[in-house]
């Protein structure tokens, strides 16, 4: 069955997908894939990880332009209390993205994730 959403629909869902994602990462301490892969999405990182020893998030980024060598790379970490606004901050509204999220979205509730249809 497909579920229908329109962008802010959208929105709202993942908001709410992400405290879920937080939820499970403060009972477990360990960041699901999902959400991993949605942060990379947003930030356009090159890695996610979630540091136990002082519960936040960091998020590496490669601000080097040639490929020789070890990358240099620029860490920002944030708290994980706070990461829900930055991701909500990072939202974009293209079909690309929104398509991305769609099928974060349909993985989570069982509805498959193809089976999100974005409308205008």
């Amino acid at each position: 069955m497909a579920a229908y959403f329109n962008s802010n629909q959208l929105r709202t869902s993942l908001q709410e997908l992400v405290k879920v994602y937080l939820a499970e990462c403060e009972d477990s301490s360990v960041l699901s894939q999902d959400c991993i892969d949605l942060l990379r999405h947003n930030f356009l990182a090159d890695y996610v990880v979630y540091n136990a020893a002082n519960n936040s998030i960091e998020i590496g980024m490669n601000k080097s332009e040639n490929f020789d060598g070890y990358p240099d790379m620029e860490v920002f970490t944030f708290p994980l209390n706070d990461i829900a606004k930055k991701i909500d901050h990072s939202f974009k509204n293209n079909s690309e993205d929104l398509e991305f999220y769609g099928k974060l979205i349909g993985r989570r509730k069982g509805i498959g994730s193809n089976s999100v249809v974005l409308m205008e």
